[in-house]
This record gives C-alpha cells, sequence and structure tokens, in this order.
C-alpha cells in the first residue's frame, strides 16, 4: 500500500523538519504539508522541507486556486522542483477556511479546470495564451530550464471535483472521511465517470481515502484527542441517518460549532459535552485512533475495501502535560512501529 503522510504546520519549523524526518525514514510515498490561512506559510514550509530531506515527494494538501493565481503558482512549483530535485506535487482542491477573506465558491469545478489547465501547460514548457471565464492570460511563458512534469492531486468531496479529477488529475484524495466502502464507493464512481469522459483508465490515478489518524499505547488517549476531529467530520455533509439519530447529529453540530478554534490547534477548547456524545463507536467512522494494533486493524480494512493508497492526516495525541509536538510525535512514532505492515498490504 502506498502512503502519504499529511503534517499541519502548527509547530515551529525546527519541531516540523523533527516530525518530516521521521516521515521519511519510515518510507511514506508522499508528504503533505496544509495550507491553512493565516498558519505557517505552505510555500515556506514547503521549501525548506525539501531541503531537508532526499526522497519523498512534498507537496500541500490542499492550496486551492483562489488565493494564488496559476501563473505565480506554477512559478512557484517550478523553483521548490528545482529546490527538492523533482519531488513536488501540486496538492490542490477548493480549499478551506477562505471565506471568511471575502472568496465566493460559485463553480468551484470550473475555476480549479481552469486553474489547472493553465498550471500543467506552463510546466511542459507551453506559451500559455488563455481566456476563461475566471482567468485571462496574454501570452506567457516559464523559461525553459524551470519546466518539468509535477504530479497533479486533487483533495475533494464534491461529485463534479472528481470528474474533473477523474478527466485532469494524476491522483485523488477522498475527503469523505467516513471509512466505510458505502461512503468511498460513490466518489470513486464518480472519478470513473470523469476517466471515462476524458477516454482514460481508473488504474491510471491513484485514489486514496483521507483518514485522520492518532496513535497511543494509551487507548483511550488516542480515542480523546480525535472527539472534535469526529464532531466535525461526521457533521460536515447533510444529515444522515444511516450514521446517528437526526436529534444527536443536531446536539453534535451545534456543540462543535462552539469550538474555540480548528480541531487540530493545541489551544482549542469545545464544550465537555462532546466527550460524551462521541462515542468509541463513532469514532470508529471517521478516524483511525488507537493503539498501533487497533490501527492496522483499519488500514487493512481500507485495503480489504480495494484501496492500494491512503493519505494519512496525522492528529496529535493531545495530554495536559503535553504540547502539540509531543502528541503529533507520538503519533508518528507509533506509525512507526506498523508502518511495514501497511506498506506490505
Amino acid at each position: 500500500m502506498n502512503v502519504e503522510v499529511e503534517i499541519t504546520p502548527v509547530s515551529p519549523i525546527h519541531q516540523t523538519l523533527e516530525q518530516v524526518e521521521l516521515i521519511e525514514d519510515f518510507s511514506a510515498t508522499r508528504l503533505g504539508i496544509s495550507d491553512v490561512v493565516l498558519f505557517r506559510d505552505v510555500y515556506s514550509t514547503m521549501a525548506i522541507c525539501a531541503q531537508n530531506t532526499n526522497q519523498i515527494l512534498i507537496g500541500p494538501l490542499v492550496t486551492n486556486p483562489y488565493l494564488r493565481h496559476p501563473v505565480s503558482t506554477a512559478a512557484s512549483f517550478a523553483t521548490l522542483n528545482e529546490i527538492s530535485t523533482g519531488r513536488m506535487f501540486l496538492g490542490i482542491g477548493v480549499g478551506s477556511g477562505i471565506s471568511q477573506l471575502g472568496f465566493s465558491k460559485a463553480n468551484p469545478a470550473k475555476i480549479l479546470e481552469e486553474f489547472l489547465l493553465i498550471f500543467k501547460r506552463l510546466l511542459i514548457g507551453e506559451a500559455v495564451e488563455f481566456h476563461g471565464n475566471y482567468f485571462t492570460i496574454d501570452k506567457v511563458a516559464l523559461p525553459q530550464e524551470l519546466t518539468a512534469e509535477i504530479p497533479i492531486v486533487i483533495g475533494t468531496r464534491s461529485e463534479q471535483v472528481c470528474k474533473l479529477a477523474g478527466n485532469l488529475a494524476d491522483g485523488v484524495v477522498i475527503g469523505a472521511r467516513e471509512i466505510s466502502r458505502h461512503a468511498l464507493s460513490q466518489y470513486v464512481s464518480w472519478i470513473e465517470e470523469g476517466a471515462g469522459n476524458a477516454g482514460r483508465k481508473l488504474d491510471e490515478i491513484e485514489i486514496s481515502p483521507r483518514v485522520t489518524v492518532c496513535i497511543s499505547n494509551d487507548r483511550e488517549a488516542a480515542l480523546r484527542s480525535v472527539v472534535l476531529y469526529t464532531a466535525h467530520y461526521s457533521t460536515l455533509g447533510s444529515y444522515d441517518e444511516s450514521t446517528m439519530p437526526r436529534e444527536e447529529y443536531e446536539s453534535i453540530r451545534h456543540l462543535a460549532n462552539q469550538a474555540s478554534g480548528w480541531y487540530f490547534e493545541s489551544n482549542v477548547v469545545y464544550p465537555e459535552e462532546l466527550n460524551t456524545l462521541i462515542t468509541p463507536k463513532l469514532i470508529d467512522k471517521f478516524a483511525i485512533a488507537g493503539t498501533p494494533s487497533d490501527c492496522l486493524k483499519k488500514f487493512q480494512m481500507i485495503k480489504d475495501i480495494g484501496f492500494d493508497s491512503v493519505s494519512i492526516n496525522i492528529a496529535a495525541v493531545r495530554r495536559p502535560t503535553a504540547g502539540i509536538h509531543e502528541g503529533t510525535m507520538e503519533t508518528l512514532e507509533g506509525l512507526q512501529t506498523i508502518m511495514p505492515e501497511i506498506l506490505a498490504i
């Protein structure tokens, strides 16, 4: 099984590099850096990670087509690809957390399509003139020495963006959050439809479910650490009666909205009642949390559903006496103990 590991840059850079060193050591295929508004800049973080690694592929999970123009993004990735000696990938999606900046996400699949068409053409050395609904470019080209084919990985939980990914992407990270055949198969069918429309086969595209992972020898600590993650993921979409009763769904959504920040922030505070409403059974639907052996079984389940790749979003083990970096390293060290078996699945 191919493994992508995503970290969110909430720790100081020297601690992020300690995390990245461990991720490369246990032979993950790709390193993803979360692109979150007002946190440490993803481009600067990717550059320093590229300088301090040797083999792992590096990219954002995920950047978006709103905050950066496709031409400047192409130039940035060409530069990053030079720094990393050819190890960059573009992880892109519609993005989250940017509505507070005044961006409207009307017709997101179309703006993403225009962005990617421009990006791809520039990176393979074409002189691009483009007149679309969102981007207009008079003839421009990258210097020949910066051109390179950079893989495109689209992260999404949207039908239209899945179909676009089937058309244009080298890989897709499915953001469904729910870890089940029922939830994931619909996304695969959309990707397959998009691929078919473009004359492609599904096996040309690497498809990876995105899963949040928290590992500790203290099972209860790992479960407690993903309560807010589960509250957010389980109420992210419209109500699904197969997941929980509607009253419970509404209560969880209401309480999750009272959290003081993002679920991955070190100092986030949320209503204590969530610790009762979010049961281990519900966590099991939306995260991989527990001891190393508990978690290994869930990775085997992902393989049994039909996936040869997985995208792991690292969640820190949260303890009153330890910081976010120490908790992140605890999960990574737990993951390291089972990584050889995951890779062999």
